[in-house]
């Protein structure tokens, strides 16, 4: 290809045809944006549908840029861009969403999907007008292997009707890689909260369902009776809409109808798509309206109603059976926002004005529908706190990268995702100087300020690392990474727990340079096999010993608790750790396609197994959803993975933690295992989850079975204590029971129980590593007991 475009980053050339662009915010604004309307193969010319590229002069050999289907993240196409020589500006190989339309003073949301071939290739993700200045960017953006979700939102502020967002390929990390997009989505912020409202005359009718007027309302309703049962017998009695979605997720159905004193009936297509208007099972029936339905503004459309006839009024149904059928919620997937959907004719008296697809997730009111405005989400899914392992003696926590106020209500531990990788600090330089450690910082200092436990992630693995460390030599690679891990400690010195060695096992990720795309390739330089076996582990687990004294050093793998054989494998490293007292901790990962169809006696009798070192035990990366991560997020498939497998994993008593790996609608490698939404609500099963911790309590032991006689506090032992102290409490009758600590001013520092309890003695350890030295108060109350006193932490 010999594409030749000079583009400037500020003012490029305005190439698009504006045709059929409406700057409305209902839906995705970017054209092709997953590419899936190009066809496979190099793109020759300057643009494919909705993109134009730029190749500024002089760049030999010019990138290639080519759609793909063996490569995608959703759907059958995403873009695939191979870079062989570089410009001097960062925008000098790029290409350009075009003609996205937009309004001022609104706020949009934008997202990417990207990858590489090789770790650590840099994009810029950059969105702005025609004639001013950049709007917003993320630069740099860098790619891992996996594919990584890109997100920014930005508001526009000129009276512009239209912008460009150009992704810029650059910098020497990315030459001779091969760089994957897919879905890029810009959509105003909100609107898929939005009802999609679809007027019922709009769609293409048959001769027996005809337009009708009333006032200044337009209608349809089909002119006779049917002679089927179940379905509308016949082309003429279908109307066929094509509807555009702002977002991917599940709708329900929602229908704006009027019934006579007949009562007329109406069927919808059981899905979306065009149907057989003869076969009774690609359709729900709709019957018995006379007396259901809603009509006040305020009435939120949910339950079946009890509205009469003559009256105009919306029906939610999907969930309602309303005499017939019940339906089942519509699966909108992004790369298919457009979708075909019909109804067909029953019996003549019943007047539908409009159709509306609402987010299954959120309550419309007659209101909103009306006025296509937000839907309102269900409060009693919103969770307040306080953190679902709150004074217990194991850790609830969550890795992310960019936590915000949010995160303690629902998390007691934090650990960084991809900013705690040696890939993510290094890049591209090995002038330690140039290291950016910004966004770890960012990780580390919001722990230690909101006392969260911090466990690292991770030291030593053969994926994300710096793109320059497999071509030292052995005497370099050794260098910078006893470099890197010393910095680690110096620059992070209240470190709980650190991954030292991520995926060690042979077949997995360890840094041999094996695998495609290639691992990293400095094991040897660590020892290799050596006499142990495992020589460049123990080497790796010495420096952190070293330079990381007082953190717990653990070891981390995935597909280990499901297989035996590879439980048996991993105790081969552990015991030859623990041999040397290098190791204080076993990680085990957590992800759904470990767990999800694991035998879960295979899983009790692989943690026991584990256990029996003496070592505690850490599930460092959870998260379950979907089966095989495929499809719309399904809530009850979700609900019952958790109920499942969680049990399990926090009821044994070598299990000290567990780390979900990210929680946030949007935000996970793995799409469908998000367990908050983006509006706030929560899904089923952190609902339950919550619920399940609290009733279920891991770090009160019930110490005696006589019932004592009175409520009694006792003196914490020992006392004064560096780290841990032991509290004892008796309770004479059932009752809410709460013991907190305070610091000397009065201030609340830790909640540690806060549930109903029954007649008994009861223990509590209290872990102080975060608080520093001086008198604290610990209170517990009891029903109308309530007793008060004064412990001491010397450090």
């Amino acid at each position: 290809m010999n594409t030749f475009l000079t583009l400037f980053r500020h003012k490029p050339i305005f190439i698009a045809l504006l045709i059929g662009i409406s700057a409305t915010g209902n839906a995705q604004l970017v054209t092709n944006g997953g590419f899936e309307d190009s066809n496979t193969g190099d793109i020759t010319s300057t643009s494919t549908k909705g993109w134009f590229i730029g190749i500024a002069s002089g760049i030999n050999p010019p990138p290639v840029f080519e759609i793909v289907n063996d490569t995608v993240q959703q759907g059958t196409r995403a873009l695939k861009v191979t870079v062989h020589g570089l410009g001097t500006n960062n925008w000098d190989v790029q290409i350009v969403a075009d003609s996205i339309p937009v309004r001022q003073g609104a706020t949009y949301n934008y997202t990417v999907m990207g990858r590489s071939r090789k770790r650590g290739a840099t994009v810029n993700f950059t969105v702005g007008g025609y004639s001013t200045a950049e709007i917003k960017a993320i630069r740099p953006a860098t790619l891992s292997t996996a594919w990584w979700k890109f997100s920014m939102q930005f508001t526009v502020t000129d009276s512009i009707k239209f912008i460009r967002a150009p992704i810029h390929f650059y910098g020497t990390v990315d030459t001779g890689n091969a760089i994957w997009i897919d879905n890029l989505q810009i959509t105003e912020l909100n609107v898929d909260k939005k009802p999609v409202i679809v007027e019922a005359e709009s769609g293409n009718s048959g001769s027996n369902f005809p337009i009708l007027q009333d006032s200044t309302i337009t209608y349809v309703d089909v002119n006779s009776n049917s002679a089927n049962t179940g379905n509308p017998g016949d082309t003429s009695r279908v109307i066929t809409y094509q509807i555009q979605f702002a977002d991917s997720g599940m709708y329900n159905l929602f229908a704006r109808v009027r019934v006579d004193s007949s009562s007329g009936s109406f069927f919808y297509g059981n899905g979306f798509g065009s149907k057989d208007e003869t076969l009774s099972s690609d359709w729900v029936t709709v019957d018995g309206l006379t007396t259901a339905g809603f009509s006040s503004v305020d009435d939120v459309v949910d339950s079946p109603g009890s509205v009469g006839n003559g009256i105009w009024k919306w029906v939610n149904l999907t969930k309602n059976a309303y005499q017939g059928t019940q339906g089942n919620p519509f699966a909108v997937s992004l790369d298919s926002l457009t979708k075909i959907f019909q109804i067909g004719g029953g019996n003549h008296g019943l007047d539908i004005d409009k159709i509306a697809f609402c987010k299954s997730t959120l309550y419309y009111t007659v209101g909103s529908l009306d006025n296509r405005q937000l839907g309102i989400a269900d409060t009693t899914t919103i969770y307040k706190g306080p953190a679902l392992a709150a004074g217990q003696n194991k850790f609830l926590g969550c890795a992310d990268d960019n936590p915000n106020n949010n995160f303690t209500k629902y998390w007691t531990q934090l650990t960084p995702g991809n900013a705690g990788k040696w890939g993510s600090v290094a890049g591209a330089s090995t002038d330690t100087a140039q290291w950016n450690w910004s966004g770890l910082d960012a990780v580390y200092d919001y722990a230690m300020n909101n006392q969260l436990a911090y466990k690292h992630h991770t030291l030593i693995w053969g994926a994300q690392q710096p793109s320059w460390i497999s071509s030292l030599d052995s005497a370099q690679k050794v260098y910078y990474i006893e470099t890197w891990i010393r910095m680690v400690g110096q620059r992070y010195s209240n470190i709980d727990m650190v991954d030292v060695v991520n995926e060690a096992l042979d077949g997995h990720n360890p840094p041999d340079g094996g695998g495609s795309p290639a691992r990293a390739n400095y094991e040897n330089a660590l020892g290799g096999s050596g006499t142990t076996g495992w020589d460049w582990v123990i080497w790796a687990f010495t420096k952190a010993r070293q330079y990381i004294p007082n953190a717990k050093l653990l070891l981390n793998d995935y597909g280990i608790i499901n297989d035996s054989t590879a439980t048996t494998q991993y105790l081969v490293i552990i015991n030859l750790l623990k041999d040397r007292g290098l190791i204080d901790g076993i990680g085990v990962q957590g992800h759904r396609f470990e767990l999800e169809s694991a035998d879960t006696n295979t899983i009790k009798n692989n943690l026991d197994r584990l256990a029996a070192t003496g070592l505690p035990i850490y599930i460092s990366e959870f998260d379950l959803g979907n089966l095989n991560d495929a499809g719309t997020p399904n809530d009850n498939q979700q609900l019952q993975l958790y109920q499942k497998i969680f049990p399990i994993l926090w009821q044994h008593s070598g299990v000290k933690g567990i780390t979900l790996w990210g929680y946030i609608e949007n935000q996970m490698w793995q799409p469908t295992c998000y367990v908050l939404r983006l509006d706030g609500t929560a899904r089923p099963a952190l609902l339950w989850l919550a619920l399940y911790i609290k009733n279920n309590p891991s770090d009160i032991e019930k110490t005696a079975t006589r019932i004592p006689s009175n409520f009694e506090l006792e003196q914490n032992f020992p006392n004064p204590f560096n780290p841990a102290t032991t509290i004892r409490y008796n309770i004479s009758r059932t009752s809410n029971v709460t013991l907190k600590i305070f610091d000397i001013l009065g201030r609340q520092v830790q909640i540690l129980v806060n549930t109903k309890q029954s007649p008994g003695q009861y223990m509590v350890t209290f872990n102080a590593q975060r608080l520093s030295s001086g008198i604290y108060f610990y209170q517990l109350t009891a029903g109308n007991f309530t007793e008060t006193k004064k412990l001491m932490l010397l450090k």
